[in-house]
């Protein structure tokens, strides 16, 4: 059975489908992980969606994963960890908005997933959770620089510090959770909706500048604008001629 489902439509669906573990995160199901968000990337969807399957989006690094991060030494680590943020960078960087539904627990590496998305959305009460610092490592997947950009810094590092949870409630509040819905498929219907209307070339560059807005200073991020905008314009115009 394929650890991760993928459907692509206007809208690609990545369903981590581990669920008996909680979808905990194995080497399989990350590989299947990183060859779906490969073929997302190279298809025509204009939204996609990564949840989890059954009734937790994601428990973390499956424990004899961890286990083997933690205590084979290191000599194979770089390239373990060169692979996981290979794939936070790949979700990071798709073309179109990426959604995380998340219900009941996103803990350490389904947190970081979850991160990685550009919009989250959340079931009551799901708990969002760091707990590397529980096994004497940190969190390697892009929470460190994800986190405090969501959060504030400080809640960040009380997050990592004290292993501090948030629940969906608290997130929202933070900004680390956009929307909260009883009914996680309808959430993910509605929130879909709002986007597919608006030009796909849109999301491509304004997630740029965004992203550049953390590293540019005013001025340089004002350039970047203006230079998406330019390309914008001319993309919009394809768009009515082909009318």
């Amino acid at each position: 059975m394929s650890k991760v489902k993928l459907e692509i439509g206007e809208v690609a669906r990545i369903r981590l489908n581990r669920p008996e573990k909680k979808n905990a995160l194995d080497l399989e199901l990350l590989t299947q992980l990183r060859d779906a968000v490969k073929e997302v990337s190279e298809s025509e969807a204009k939204v996609a969606v990564l949840s989890g399957e059954g009734d937790t989006f994601c428990a973390g690094l499956d424990r004899s994963l961890l286990f083997a991060l933690t205590q084979e030494g290191t000599e194979n680590l770089p390239e373990a960890i060169d692979f996981v943020q290979d794939l936070i960078y790949s979700i990071r960087t798709l073309k179109m908005p990426v959604i995380a539904a998340v219900q009941r627990y996103a803990i350490g590496g389904g947190l970081q997933l979850a991160l990685a998305a550009d919009i989250r959305i959340a079931t009551p009460g799901t708990v969002f959770s760091v707990r590397e610092p529980d096994y004497g490592i940190i969190p390697d997947m892009g929470a460190l620089s994800l986190l405090p950009r969501l959060v504030g810094d400080g809640v960040a590092r009380e997050m990592v510090f004290t292993r501090k949870n948030l629940t969906a409630e608290e997130g929202k509040v933070l900004g680390l959770v956009n929307e909260i819905y009883e009914d996680l498929e309808k959430g993910i219907e509605e929130y879909t909706q709002k986007m597919l209307s608006v030009p796909p070339h849109v999301f491509t560059f304004a997630k740029e500048v965004i992203e550049r807005s953390w590293t540019e200073s005013l001025l340089e991020n004002l350039k970047s604008a203006k230079e998406a905008q330019i390309k914008c314009v001319e993309e919009t115009l394809k768009l009515f001629r082909k009318t």
